[in-house]
């Protein structure tokens, strides 16, 4: 039960954000900055990206990933920085990009390393594969 809210949770807010991105692609809504305008298209690929890997490994079908606490710590890191950066905060065309994607990717880098995210299922196989078997 508490594994499923944990995936429900992950499913609702990454697809939010990623319907929210289709939406601005489909309006074809600058999500850059003016100074960051040729890179549109690849930051909207990112982020999709982004959100994708976070909705397959957390919610629909979570694995256990070596190095997966320090590859989410450096995706997030490097999020929040790319979304200070390049990311617009355009009020009069309601693109708040910026705000949104920030406060999500703070919000992961403090939940990601208690393991709040991590459901009992991977963290059972986690120790699994670190178990060592000693025959005699």
């Amino acid at each position: 039960m508490k594994d499923s809210v944990k995936r429900s949770i992950v499913f609702i807010i990454f697809g939010a954000f990623l319907v929210y991105l289709i939406y601005l692609i489909i309006k074809w809504e600058p999500i850059t900055t003016a100074e960051y305008s040729n890179m549109n298209i690849p930051i909207y690929i990112i982020l999709i990206a982004l959100c994708i890997y976070m909705l397959v490994f957390y919610s629909i079908y979570p694995i256990y990933i070596r190095f997966s606490r320090t590859t989410a710590f450096v995706l997030w890191l490097a999020s929040i920085i790319l979304s200070q950066v390049m990311l617009a905060n355009d009020w009069p065309s309601h693109v708040y990009i910026w705000d949104l994607f920030s406060v999500l990717w703070v919000l992961i880098l403090i939940l990601f390393p208690t393991n709040i995210i991590t459901t009992d299922k991977v963290k059972k196989s986690k120790a699994k594969k670190n178990e060592i078997i000693i025959e005699v």
